[in-house]
């Protein structure tokens, strides 16, 4: 990397690589969703699995200096936990990572993106002993996978999010009933998946720590999450200061009580934004779920709800539990989330209350706002809070239209906003940030080429298009009104590097 900045793009497993729930294929979460036609099957989705090759010369074409790559845990464990992984499973990964370090792109993987074995049951994260599951299987992956990399003279991977999401992975499962899940308990079931996430990134990080000091060649890993950026602080910021608390406190308070304060700054810095809203809808309805968020925190939250990750962090209160900050920025305004619904979206009879209300009611990807300056917000408060971390963009996109996947006919978004002018507008705030000494560390754009939206092929989020409707599944660099998004986004970083 030319000034250690992670300029890239980001991609994800199950979304990319194609390959996952059909017969004699892995198996996940969602198998039983798409074989009961509940959900688009994912088939090939872009055939990133046979196709990454090529896909890694369009990153390296553009100018990147890094590169976000999932390894799907149900690919290389497809029966069970005591499985061994399977080899040409890890000589694939293997062969990738080298790959990108062969181009000088250093790679940010993400070992858990969503998905799970389907052996481990629909609510793996309601369970106590996901953790340790979690965390042997990544040591062992990680131990077999470096091994390779060093048989190619490939330096093995460095920057870890260990989980991608956990905020919208348990609120899509347990409030919205978006994602697969075998219980339907909203609040209770939500707080408990979060608590069991969070154990287990903090399980997986002391253990990844541990295996890489024992060889020293490897490097220094560095370990995180990344959270879907959001207003709610109970629903995002929370999360970190909740990890970071024992640290900050140095146990002269009690957690509840510097998470509370906390609250309180981020409130009152975010309403000194003074952020343009969309209607006096979307304001009154983003302060109704914040106030109604904030009564139930204060009701409900209690350091006995989180009670044996309190116990992991306060066994060495001295000690992080995070090396950066990252977070998913893409519409992060509750407000935004709620609109009325068209005709042709209301299909009652297929779907419980919360699957309308998700199906209906609440913004789809191709309906998100557009707000570079919320970017800002984000990363001074984390800047502030944590002077001492880094902090990674690990996404930021926009779908800019909505297609069938038979057919390239495509609806535009309704403010007709193309991906090169927002490239700009976000990688300038990017780029601004950083001329002003905030301490970013990478930003990761959603995503190189089209791909599965978690049960549907509508929304096209790539910087390259994807003809569905071909065999070849052909990449095509799309034409904006003149402007091709690749070129603004490989101008943008050029002018940094």
């Amino acid at each position: 990397m030319k000034d250690g900045f992670l300029w890239g793009v980001a991609t994800s497993p199950f979304q990319h690589e194609g390959g996952y729930n059909g017969e004699g294929q892995p198996r996940n979460n969602w198998y039983d969703w798409e074989v009961s036609g509940r959900v688009e099957r994912s088939g090939q989705a872009v055939d990133f699995w046979n196709r990454f090759e090529e896909d890694f010369d369009r990153a390296e074409m553009m100018g990147m200096t890094s590169y976000r790559l999932g390894i799907e845990w149900a690919r290389l464990q497809p029966e069970g936990p005591r499985q061994e992984l399977v080899p040409a499973v890890l000589d694939r990964y293997a062969e990738m990572v080298s790959s990108l370090r062969r181009r000088n792109l250093e790679p940010l993987i993400t070992l858990q993106h969503f998905t799970t074995p389907r052996w481990l049951g629909l609510d793996p994260w309601l369970e106590e002993g996901t953790p340790e599951v979690f965390a042997e299987y990544v040591v062992k992956m990680l131990t077999c996978l470096n091994r390779r990399l060093e048989e190619k003279g490939a330096a093995p991977p460095r920057w870890f999010l260990t989980i991608n999401e956990p905020n919208m992975l348990a609120s899509s499962t347990y409030n919205l009933g978006a994602f697969p899940a075998g219980r339907r308990a909203w609040w209770a079931a939500a707080l408990c998946a979060l608590q069991t996430m969070l154990d287990a990134h903090v399980v997986v990080r002391r253990q990844v720590q541990a295996l890489y000091a024992k060889h020293a060649a490897w490097g220094r890993p560095h370990l995180s999450f990344n959270t879907f950026a959001s207003d709610l602080y109970w629903m995002d910021k929370m999360l970190f200061d909740l990890l970071e608390a024992a640290r900050q406190t140095q146990g002269q308070e009690s957690i509840l009580g510097f998470l509370n304060d906390r609250s309180r700054e981020f409130t009152r810095a975010y309403r000194s934004m003074d952020f343009p809203h969309h209607s006096v809808f979307a304001e009154a309805v983003g302060e109704l779920v914040k106030q109604v968020q904030n009564a139930l925190s204060h009701r409900f939250l209690r350091e006995a709800t989180f009670s044996k990750l309190v116990q992991r962090i306060r066994e060495r209160p001295r000690e992080g539990n995070l090396d950066f900050i990252s977070f998913d920025y893409y519409d992060p305004f509750v407000g935004n989330a709620v609109r009325l619904p068209t005709l042709g979206e209301i299909r009652l009879g297929r779907f419980g209350l919360r699957e309308w209300f998700t199906q209906g009611l609440a913004t789809k990807w191709w309906d998100w706002h557009a707000l570079p300056r919320g970017l800002r917000f984000f990363v001074e408060r984390y800047a502030a809070d944590y002077p001492e971390l880094p902090i990674v963009i690990a996404e930021n996109g926009m779908a800019e239209r909505r297609c069938t996947k038979e057919s390239q006919d495509c609806e535009l978004r309704g403010d007709r906003q193309s991906r090169s002018y927002f490239i700009r507008q976000h990688v300038g705030e990017v780029q601004r940030l950083r001329k002003e000494g905030l301490p970013l560390a990478g930003y990761f754009h959603w995503s190189l080429t089209d791909n599965y939206e978690w049960g549907t092929y509508a929304p096209r989020f790539g910087i390259f298009g994807v003809d569905f409707a071909s065999a070849e599944l052909a990449r095509n660099p799309r034409d904006e009104a003149g402007d091709i998004p690749w070129e603004a986004y490989a101008a943008a970083v050029s002018q940094q590097n």
